[in-house]
């Protein structure tokens, strides 16, 4: 029987990859099973790419949520210098995760134990489950770790409710989205016990405010989440909180250690490596591509390469969080032709102005030529494209890949 997946969301740009990456590992040490969203708008598919491959030999796996388009502006007003505008991300986690129940964890923590205590707690009659801020010395409850009910946000639709009252008291806040969520869930929140979110960076503010019981509380054993609040951050060259060490602990070890660990224990699994059976280019000079986001969920087996002269719009940049895409913006013609030689299909599927000489490499090549019967160019005769599908029906374009990808595996089995 499988082990049921426990979802956990992280949200950070390429710049915190090292943090993001080290809580990570962290939590990885003490629990398996993981379902793992990242937020992000900048991390490369490689990075995802390579560790999936570990979260999938713990029984878990690895998402890559793209925050790319209009409706992921989060142009917001934050008064602290440490925290990055990412933070906001997390309002849209009803947007890419599908489990009722989400655990959500800053970067600059640390996961020290095993959470499934916290997992399984009840949280069906509340929105989210948090610690108190600064051992209560703070105001409201700290959002570096939030159990959330993600059924209760989805079915009230939290996330807009986030973003209007965002709009409007961004501006007069003192800690960003921390305090609009605390203005938010003041009176339907649970509170969950500190060891879920051991706020040890608040060992300056303590001894500044002659809080001496802070830095006396017993961390032995540790708790189960460090949470490194303020600037004062391990990883700065110099910092004099308590417990640095522990975060380069764990940012230094490796991932096969991790999975070495977990096969001891009885938990291993083969991870799904990817291997195209096919693939297909495009070259636009538009960001209006027909069906594609359509075709490349459809054909998982099928390596997109989508290329154009000039930087690419968000429509398919977004695109990028699928492990069957590679983009390539800015490209020029020398490249555009090693990619076609090494591809399968030409897929006319992009709308505006063509760019001509592709057509001409297409011959050169004898590459196969699919076309959506609104993104045909019409200057070509239509014995020059191996079959042209209503832009209505795109799974007739899907049932054509699938059978050139049947022949090329005869093909190429037959040798």
């Amino acid at each position: 029987m499988l082990q049921e997946k426990k979802a956990v969301v992280f949200a950070g740009d390429y710049g915190y990859i090292r943090q993001i990456e080290t809580a990570m590992k962290s939590l990885c040490r003490h629990n398996s099973h993981l379902k793992i969203y990242i937020l992000n708008q900048d991390i490369p598919q490689e990075w995802f790419n390579n560790l999936k491959i570990y979260l999938q030999e713990m029984g878990g796996d690895l998402i890559d949520c793209k925050l790319i388009g209009d409706q992921y502006q989060m142009n917001w007003i934050n008064k602290l210098p440490h925290i990055n505008h990412m933070t906001y991300a997390r309002y849209f986690i009803p947007d890419f995760v599908e489990e009722d129940t989400v655990l959500y964890l800053d970067s600059d923590l640390l996961v020290t134990g095993d959470l499934t205590k916290l997992f399984d707690m009840n949280i069906e009659s509340y929105y989210l489950g948090a610690v108190r801020s600064c051992f209560s010395m703070g105001i409201g409850f700290n959002a570096g770790v939030l159990l959330i009910n993600n059924k209760k946000w989805k079915s009230e639709n939290i996330r807009q409710k986030l973003i209007d009252l965002t709009e409007k008291e961004h501006e007069n806040v003192a800690e960003g989205d921390q305090s609009i969520l605390n203005m938010m869930f003041s009176d339907t929140y649970i509170q969950i016990d500190e060891t879920y979110n051991y706020q040890i960076g608040f060992d300056r503010g303590a001894a500044e405010q002659g809080h001496a019981w802070i830095l006396e509380k017993e961390i032995n054993p540790l708790p189960k989440v460090l949470h490194y609040i303020s600037n004062d951050k391990p990883w700065n060259q110099f910092s004099v909180g308590r417990l640095r060490e522990q975060w380069w602990h764990y940012s230094f070890m490796e991932w096969t250690y991790l999975t070495a660990l977990w096969k001891e224990k009885g938990v291993v699994y083969p991870p799904k490596i990817y291997s195209p059976k096919l693939t297909c280019m495009n070259l636009t000079n538009s960001w209006c591509v027909e069906k594609i986001e359509f075709l490349v969920q459809a054909l998982p087996e099928v390596h997109f390469y989508i290329a154009a002269h000039t930087f690419m719009a968000n429509e398919l940049k977004v695109l990028s969080r699928f492990q069957n895409v590679t983009l390539y913006p800015n490209s020029f013609p020398m490249l555009i032709e090693k990619i076609l030689k090494k591809s399968d299909l030409y897929l006319d599927v992009n709308h505006d102005d063509k760019l001509i000489y592709i057509y001409d490499l297409v011959k050169k090549y004898s590459k196969p030529m699919l076309a959506f019967d609104n993104t045909r160019y019409h200057h070509l005769g239509e014995d020059i494209y191996q079959g042209i599908y209503s832009h209505e029906r795109p799974e007739n374009m899907v049932s054509a890949i699938k059978e050139f990808m049947e022949k090329r595996l005869c093909k190429n089995q037959s040798f």
